[in-house]
């Protein structure tokens, strides 16, 4: 009797080996989240990857009677490692940026509410490494080099974008 116990809890055990046999899951291509960046964007951004190559979209479009706030970026992107868990890419990032405000400032003089008006538009861009971490929620870092208000005044300093992401 114990022989047939042992024999039938080693077949039971070999019957289910393979069911622990981890197939390989496939993880998707697109990414849907929130992104901070000065040189790629900010606002609710969508990602997609070929292979190794990629692409990012950027957008936080805000308008109110007194408030207009446009950020939209496009970033190119190339994964230069990939896991389960890690990605490491490289980023070349654009970031259009529009922020114009009507309101009224106090003069003291006359002591009376003058119109005012504040206007900036931007357009900056940035390369660097970025890395990835997470399988389907994903916190994404990225520094890098920037160069910003191109067409006014050029600053160029270092720069560092962040995002949460849904990989799907």
């Amino acid at each position: 009797m114990k022989k047939f116990f042992l024999f039938a809890a080693c077949l039971f055990t070999l019957t289910m080996a393979p069911g622990q046999d981890y197939a390989s899951e496939k993880t998707g291509n697109n990414e849907f989240g929130f992104h901070a960046g000065a040189t790629t964007g900010l606002g609710l951004s969508y990602r997609h990857w070929f292979n190794r190559a990629g692409f990012q979209l950027t957008a936080l479009p805000i308008r109110t009677d007194d408030i207009t706030f446009i950020s939209a970026g496009v970033t190119a992107l190339y994964s230069f490692y990939d896991s389960k868990y890690v990605t490491v890419f490289g980023y070349f990032g654009n970031h259009f940026f529009i922020h114009e405000e009507d309101g009224e400032e106090y003069n003291w003089n006359t002591g009376t509410y003058e119109p005012d008006h504040y206007d900036d538009t931007a357009y900056s861009f940035g390369i660097g490494p970025g890395f990835a971490f997470g399988k389907t929620v994903r916190f994404n870092l990225m520094v890098g080099y920037g160069f910003y208000d191109v067409f006014e005044k050029l600053n160029m300093y270092p720069t560092g974008e962040i995002g949460l992401y849904y990989r799907f």
